[in-house]
């Protein structure tokens, strides 16, 4: 029978904190100031980048609400919008782009991943990645450039598919792309609501990774104990990487 693993990325597989707060925090603020840059806004509106900031919050939570993921692209641009702002959408997403590609060389691999990924593979595991990017060829960059990209037959990132991570359907599409049942399947990722009690909803097994956690819990500031709370509901939980084959064959046995 047939089985797979699937892997949180930010946290998980690789890190860079600043990646983060740029999906869920500033990415329209530093658009703006790349456009005041390039001469297509003047210097003034520099001004109002803590505006963007206050407006890309409240249309991310919107985004958790209805469960419908935007891309970093159109989310960027609907805060500009909303600002006021009339420009070509084409600048606008080669400005995201380049801002979310400035920060590849400051992503770093999550040690023993490599080592990891390897011996799931080579147990016969099919290997997917799930993440909530709202810019899915960063993941796919990141991979590439940690060399870890050729383990995996799937990469599904919520703005690839208009899906928040929180819901479930996102789960039980990468494992349809692995071509698996959901309860062949188990995820393993740092953050206790995303990877834990989504991938559980959906049917898999789920590893709460919780080197990373409270990092993580802080960039999304949720209260520590209310993180702990949530990823004890996990089928197993693990401090470090090396640690996730031995759980997955314990968890997959029962399938």
């Amino acid at each position: 029978m047939d089985k797979a693993v699937l892997f949180d990325f930010h946290n998980t597989l690789a890190t860079c904190d600043g990646w983060l707060e740029l999906e869920i925090q500033t990415l329209p603020a530093l658009t703006i100031e790349e456009l005041v840059r390039r001469g297509s806004l003047s210097q003034s509106e520099c001004r109002r980048r803590g505006e963007a900031v206050a407006r890309f919050k409240a249309l991310r939570q919107e985004v958790r609400l209805s469960g419908i993921e935007l891309s970093a692209i159109e989310g960027t641009r609907q805060v500009l919008v909303s600002m006021g702002f009339d420009l070509p959408v084409v600048e606008v997403e080669a400005v995201v782009a380049a801002l979310e590609e400035a920060l590849l060389p400051e992503v770093e691999v999550v040690e023993g991943a490599g080592d990891v990924l390897a011996a799931l593979k080579g147990e016969g595991y099919r290997l997917g990645v799930v993440s909530s990017a709202g810019y899915p060829r960063f993941v796919e960059m990141s991979l590439e450039v940690l060399g870890l990209r050729s383990f995996f037959t799937a990469v599904v990132t919520s703005a690839g598919e208009g899906i928040y991570k929180s819901d479930p359907e996102l789960f039980i599409r990468a494992v349809r792309y692995l071509d698996v049942e959901p309860r062949q399947a188990v995820h393993v990722g740092d953050h206790p609501v995303y990877d834990v009690k989504s991938a559980k909803a959906a049917g898999l097994s789920a590893i709460w990774f919780s080197a990373h956690s409270e990092r993580t819990a802080h960039l999304h500031s949720t209260p520590w104990e209310e993180t702990v709370r949530v990823g004890e509901g996990a089928d197993a939980v693990v401090e470090v990487l090396s640690d996730v084959p031995q759980a997955v064959r314990l968890l997959l046995s029962r399938a």
